[in-house]
């Protein structure tokens, strides 16, 4: 499990889309490709989230601009993905959000 300041907001974005794959995969951490895969599309539609947030100045966890998070958001994913063995899901899943 990611244990960070951008549980926070990974957690309002969850709870604003409920996902109980999503759920399962954050208190019993990434045991199989499947799992990364979905989780990484989850962040990447996250990041579209707080894109969308910023420019119509909606509040996410009392702030209208939550995109200082993003390189935080990007580190922490990154760090996740490689010490559970799966960054290439997480690069092949970030190669096509691009």
């Amino acid at each position: 499990m990611i244990v960070t300041h951008i549980n926070d907001l990974i957690q309002f974005y969850l709870n604003e889309s409920p996902d109980p794959e999503i759920t399962s995969i954050l208190a019993n951490d990434i045991t199989n490709e499947s799992d990364a895969e979905k989780f990484s599309h989850f962040i990447w539609k996250m990041v579209e989230k707080i894109h969308d947030d910023e420019e119509t100045d909606r509040l996410a966890l009392g702030r209208p601009d939550n995109t200082d998070m993003l390189p935080d958001l990007s580190y922490e994913v990154t760090k996740y993905m490689r010490n559970a063995g799966f960054y290439n899901v997480w690069e092949r899943v970030s190669d096509l959000a691009d």
